[in-house]
């Protein structure tokens, strides 16, 4: 299995590649094309003599411009017309002076043939005397010799030739020095950028290492820990988003813990009614009677209605579900659900209220609004406090109906407003009553509508109580009519 490298020495190699491969361009600039960028400095410095002089052959200081040529590239200047020789350099080691009227016709037939100048590099002679007192001729190691020819056509009859010589001097020396700085050089720069890598994988992998640690402990369970690492931005930015996924998960696990706790005693109270009656049933006479029967297939269906939700809200949260989509009379719908309520509103005494003054068709499911309906109004019974007066309305606005249920109950805080919609979340903590519904009513009304694309909210005030409510678009062919009070 390949090992993985850590980001700290993969920061010190790439930082050290970076060096050793700038030390290696330096390295062949410096080096190894030094002498054939000198050549090129040296013939493109005598084109530019003879080109500047070509250009102020007509001025008034030619004779200056010639001389500061001269001196400025170290170099030797001849300038020639049909009439003679016009302009010269010092003649001091000036091969211009060693050519023969011949090679200089030569030198002039090759400039015109190449388009007006011409360079010819030659290497340097080096004159030694013998033993025997004869003189011997030959090359001198290293050096060469520039003589440029450029023929200038000006308004005299006759042309102008513009001669230029100058050396190349051997670089050896100065290559050899230049390798023994760069041996040095390089050394000194690898191993300070190896520290200096160290150093800086060290800052930046530090609160790398530091938030990892504490990643462990979140995923083992410790949503108390504080993720404190600093540094720069990104690892500030990692940081706050570590500790706010930190919060999230501890409130998502506080509301898990508070959903196994409402469910089992949701789970407890039917089953321990169910045996409690069963028991009685079987050991008392006369005790089996249809009123206690009747007990025991309440609570069975109470167990069985928090199953479903329970198996609904995973079905919805896992897109499961396929809607039913169908055009429906939506009055009519709200009325069938009142209906199932009568027990709560003459066993009980809620007033429960509907009177809509239009009946109203949309295109949705049926039986998934219907659910929204139910536990909506079974929302509205649990929290009602002394006033048990429940009112549901129905609006409509253009081509939309706005389903509203409203309760007179202990209602919402506002800081709490954004969360009851969570699967887990439950408003009230002690769990009080349970009359009605499984805790996870609001969650599954939220899944459902935004199946639905419909719009959904909540109004609370506490003391006052809430209104909830959804709001779908009217079928097309929809045209509101009265509706029957129900």
């Amino acid at each position: 299995m390949k090992t993985e490298t850590s980001l700290q020495w993969k920061l010190v190699k790439y930082l050290l590649a970076f060096v050793i491969a700038l030390l290696a361009l330096l390295w062949l600039f410096q080096v190894v094309f030094l002498d054939s960028f000198y050549q090129r400095f040296k013939i493109e410095g005598i084109e530019k003599i003879g080109n500047t002089l070509a250009a102020n052959l007509e001025s008034e200081k030619f004779t200056e411009i010639v001389a500061q040529q001269a001196r400025q590239n170290d170099a030797c200047i001849r300038v020639l017309n049909g009439l003679g020789q016009i302009q010269t350099t010092n003649t001091m080691g000036c091969q211009l002076y060693n050519l023969s009227n011949a090679e200089i016709a030569e030198y002039v037939a090759q400039a015109q043939a190449n388009g007006g100048s011409y360079l010819d590099i030659q290497s340097e002679k080096v004159v030694s005397e013998l033993p025997n007192g004869n003189l011997l001729l030959s090359n001198k190691h290293g050096s060469k010799n520039l003589i440029y020819f450029k023929i200038v056509d000006n308004t005299s009859y006759f042309k102008t030739i513009i001669m230029v010589n100058t050396h190349i001097s051997p670089i050896n020396a100065t290559t050899e020095t230049l390798r023994t700085q760069l041996g040095y050089i390089a050394l000194i720069v690898v191993v300070a950028s190896l520290g200096l890598a160290y150093l800086m994988s060290r800052k930046i992998v530090k609160p790398i290492v530091n938030i990892n640690q504490s990643a462990r402990q979140m995923a083992e369970g410790n949503y108390d820990i504080v993720f404190t690492g600093r540094g720069y931005k990104e690892i500030t930015q990692l940081n706050d988003t570590m500790n706010h996924t930190t919060r999230k998960l501890k409130e998502v696990d506080q509301m898990r813990r508070d959903l196994i706790a409402n469910v089992s005693h949701d789970l407890r109270t039917p089953l321990t009614m169910i045996s409690g009656y069963g028991e009685m049933m079987r050991d008392l006479p006369g005790e089996n009677t249809p009123e206690n029967v009747q007990v025991i297939i309440d609570e069975a269906h109470r167990l069985s209605n928090l199953v479903n939700d329970l198996l609904d809200l995973s079905k919805l949260q896992e897109n499961k579900i396929e809607l039913h989509i169908q055009d429906f009379d939506l009055t009519q719908l709200i009325q069938t659900v009142l209906y199932r309520y009568e027990k709560f509103m003459t066993q009980d005494g809620f007033d429960i209220q509907f009177q809509p003054a239009e009946s109203v068709r949309v295109n949705a499911d049926p039986d998934r609004l219907g659910q929204v309906l139910y536990n909506f109004i079974n929302n509205a019974i649990n929290y009602s406090l002394d006033d048990k007066r429940i009112v549901i309305r129905q609006r409509i606005n253009g081509n939309r109906v706005r389903v509203e249920v409203e309760d007179h109950g202990e209602g919402i805080s506002e800081d709490k407003l954004n969360y009851i919609w969570d699967r887990y979340y439950k408003v009230d903590k002690t769990h009080k009553r349970s009359s009605a519904g499984s805790g996870i009513g609001l969650a599954i009304v939220r899944e459902i509508l935004e199946l639905h694309h419909a719009q959904y909210g909540v109004r609370s005030e506490v003391g006052q109580g809430s209104v909830f409510w959804f709001e779908l678009s009217m079928a097309s062919d929809s045209k509101p009519v009265p509706a029957c009070a129900g």
